[in-house]
Parts: structure tokens; C-alpha cells; sequence
């Protein structure tokens, strides 16, 4: 059961995300909401709507889910997924696979996103 329910908040994470829908996705992420990007900076909640979120900084084409697994242990949940990726930052445009590894935390029987971290894949 744990599996449909993480899959699913993950698929709707990817979706609210790329729709640019702010409010939604405050409302998935935990208030000690921690992320290190591909380049390895770091983002509280709202610095990750602002940079990742918000359609006045990000234009999202696509993110797609390749891989997902997950590890749950008790409250917390550790899924890893291989994302490919294609978005418009400022001016710069990018594209790729990003293993990704987020945390999901279950408070009041309720999934939250933790954070996470991701890395971009360099495929030969």
C-alpha cells in the first residue's frame, strides 16, 4: 500500500511542480524542507518554490520519472528516482537524467517531502 501511496505523491509532486502550482506544493513539502541541487546548492522551502517552483523563474518542458524505488522504514520514506529532465532557468536552458533521492516524512498519517538531493547523470 505504502508503494501506491509514495508513487503517487511523487507522480503529483512532479506535476504540481512543472505546472508551477506554488500553493500545492507548499502544502506537500514539510516545513524543514531541505534540497541540494545538481550543483550543489542548497534550498529551504521557499527558496525551492522560488528557483524550482515559480513559473516567473522556471519554464518547465518536461520532468519524467524513469526509475522510482522506495525504502520505507516507520515515518520515513526514501525513494530514489531517475529523472529526466528538460527546463528553462533565467536564459539558460537544460536538459538531462538526475538521480534524485528525496525524503518523504509521514506526519499525522499524512506524506510530507522532506527534501532531497540530486546529481546529474553525464552518460557516455
Amino acid at each position: 500500500m505504502e508503494t501506491l501511496n509514495l508513487k503517487q505523491l511523487s507522480d503529483d509532486r512532479a506535476a504540481l511542480q512543472t505546472a508551477g502550482d506554488l500553493e500545492a506544493m507548499r502544502a506537500i513539502m514539510h516545513d524543514s524542507f531541505r534540497y541540494v541541487d545538481s550543483s550543489g546548492r542548497q534550498f529551504d522551502k521557499e527558496t525551492f518554490l522560488d528557483q524550482f517552483v515559480d513559473p516567473a523563474s522556471v519554464q518547465w518542458i518536461t520532468q519524467e520519472t524513469v526509475t522510482f524505488d522506495e525504502t520505507v522504514k516507520g515515518e520515513i520514506a526514501v525513494v530514489q528516482l531517475l529523472l529526466e529532465e528538460r527546463f528553462i532557468l533565467g536564459t539558460n536552458a537544460y536538459e538531462g537524467r538526475f538521480w534524485a533521492l528525496h525524503l518523504y516524512i509521514k506526519e499525522n498519517e499524512e506524506w510530507l517531502w522532506q527534501g532531497g538531493q540530486a546529481t546529474m547523470i553525464h552518460e557516455t
